[in-house]
């Protein structure tokens, strides 16, 4: 994703005005169709359905239903990440005609880009993955301390994709979580 933002904030540089028109919005196109699919809805599940089981029996009852409501939890996180969403879209639409103003079009297309490059490194830092795991199990995989998260990320799966994918060898990787 950060790819396309750096060849749109690069079709800025173009000196025909009409030439990097249709570039540009193709890359910014580009980049949408990416993101899409791909780290768009990820907050929103995220947020929605991976609430530790020990916050799911704290909520206050929304909807009168005595005890546990799954529902009022989807809610809480549904709405926490629409929130969080429509606060940043807020501000990026205030300050994003100062950015080109200081930064110049390209320089703030290629910031948004670093800052993908930066999200990037964050999530695979901090985010535990949580794909088909039942609720014990997330209840399990968010009681490990980040640290412990992180050292396992950079030193024993980053080496794992390296020797998989660049080197190309059959490697196996322990897993960090070990479940009954």
């Amino acid at each position: 994703m950060a790819i396309t933002l750096l060849i749109a904030a690069c079709c800025f540089l173009i000196v025909p005005a009409a030439a990097h028109l249709g570039l540009t919005t193709t890359f910014i196109f580009l980049f949408a169709a990416i993101y899409s699919p791909g780290e768009g809805p990820v907050p929103f599940t995220y947020s929605a359905e991976a609430f530790p089981l020990f916050h799911r029996g704290k909520l206050p009852e929304v909807c009168g239903m005595p005890g546990l409501c799954l529902t009022c939890m989807l809610e809480v996180g549904m709405g926490f990440a629409v929130a969080v969403n429509l606060f940043w879209a807020g501000i990026l639409t205030i300050v994003f005609p100062r950015m080109t103003d200081v930064f110049t079009p390209t320089g703030a297309v290629a910031f948004f880009a670093a800052l993908n490059v930066i999200a990037f490194v964050m999530i695979f830092l901090w985010v535990p993955e949580t794909k088909q795991r039942t609720l014990e199990e997330l209840n399990y995989i968010f009681r490990v301390p980040t640290r412990q998260h992180m050292h396992y990320q950079i030193f024993v799966y980053l080496p794992y994709l390296y020797q998989r994918y660049v080197l190309r060898r059959d490697v196996d990787v322990e897993p960090l979580y070990k479940f009954d």
